[in-house]
């Protein structure tokens, strides 16, 4: 086993992590934000959300939960079906980490950004490679 693959974690790890961001995203769409949901309630749920820069937010928060829960799933399904990770999953945190980082540094991008590089480094290791 060679340096990169002692520092790179196990590509089964890789899905958790992201599965992890995608629950860290949900629970802060509903608990930080709580009071705003209980405003979109309040106003009946339909249409009760546009123009309104907090309430897009929750909702953007709560929509990104379930796109990492996506990511993470479908890389948790792709290493048990075929033993490996798929490059892809990689690809995609990095663009959305990297692209938050600039545009929003005070963010969880950072998190997204990591996740995205381990991805990358855990992709190029083979089932020989984690053992």
């Amino acid at each position: 086993m060679n340096t990169l693959n002692r520092r790179v974690p196990r590509p089964a790890v890789i899905p958790w992590l992201i599965i992890g961001i995608a629950i860290l995203h949900t629970v802060y769409a509903f608990v930080a934000l709580a009071g705003t949901w209980g405003d979109i309630f309040q106003d009946g749920v339909f249409n009760a959300v546009s123009g309104d820069p907090e309430r897009e937010a929750a909702l953007w928060f709560f929509y990104a939960g379930i796109g990492f829960m996506a990511i993470g799933t479908f890389a948790y399904r792709a290493i048990h079906t075929t033993g490996r990770l798929p490059l892809q999953v990689g690809v995609y945190l990095l663009l959305i980490g990297g692209t938050m980082v600039v545009i929003m540094p005070a963010s969880g991008g950072i998190l997204v950004l990591v996740a995205g590089a381990l991805s990358l480094a855990a992709a190029r290791l083979t089932a020989a490679d984690t053992r």
